[in-house]
């Protein structure tokens, strides 16, 4: 039987969408590798690229490791143990062009943005973070970057949002509350598969506009003009849709 490790991995639909951000880079970290599979496919696709892998254990690691190994890439990639954006100073002096960031709480998505900001250097940056969105869009503009793209990539019936972010141009504006809660790009492009992401995202400020509502506690207060306010927004941006569509 086939040694796992040796065969060409495919990428699901939310790794595919990672490694188009990314375009035709030639030196890439993957921080949080897990399985190793999207470092083999990029290594695969350019027998130019370089990589560095990292993960927060030599545990964590060995799995990417031992499938890069076995497709005998390990000749284009440095591996490194290390939290988050540190992993970057494995590859000193030489700059990466893009970093990926996926398959985190947004919470830890901020975190590692946030901390290892230094070792970016300019170089873009992939992030899908699984939960609390607003909050990595706000981690990005605080560190100086702006949002470049934004996509959903559906994966067993579950949407996933990418985002693509490089730094700032002078003078660029940071992002109003919509921005922030919605997405820039998503809010401008309104791409037909957004919709399952914006609908659920009313059903779940919808229910907790409704509790809030219903227990009409005063400690609730500044969170439920909150929630209404970006109800609000995601109903404009469905309207928006809904428009765009008719008009098709």
């Amino acid at each position: 039987m086939t040694n796992p490790s040796r065969r060409t991995p495919v990428l699901d639909a939310r790794l595919s969408a990672a490694m188009a951000l990314a375009g035709s880079c030639k030196v890439f970290a993957d921080i949080g590798a897990d399985h190793g599979r999207l470092s083999a496919v990029m290594l695969l696709a350019d027998p130019q690229r370089r990589a560095l892998i990292a993960d927060i254990s030599d545990l964590a690691l060995s799995k990417a490791r031992r499938r890069i190994s076995g497709l005998h890439l390990q000749d284009r990639a440095v591996f490194a143990v290390a939290d988050g954006l540190s992993a970057l100073e494995a590859l000193s002096p030489t700059p990466v062009d893009v970093a990926f960031i996926l398959g985190m709480g947004g919470d830890t998505i901020s975190g590692i943005l946030r901390r290892g900001a230094g070792w970016l250097r300019g170089a873009s940056v992939v992030v899908s973070p699984q939960t609390e969105i607003p909050l990595v869009r706000q981690a990005l503009v605080d560190i100086g970057y702006r949002i470049r793209n934004e996509v959903v990539a559906n994966e067993n019936r579950r949407d996933y949002l990418l985002l693509l972010a490089t730094p700032a141009r002078q003078g660029e504006p940071s992002y109003s509350d919509e921005e922030l809660w919605l997405g820039p790009v998503l809010l401008r492009t309104l791409p037909p598969n957004a919709r399952p992401v914006l609908e659920r995202r009313r059903r779940l400020l919808g229910q907790g506009v409704a509790a809030m509502e219903l227990a009409g506690l005063d400690k609730d207060l500044q969170r439920l003009t909150q929630a209404r306010r970006e109800l609000a927004a995601v109903e404009n941006a469905l309207k928006r849709m809904d428009e765009k569509e008719d008009c098709l």
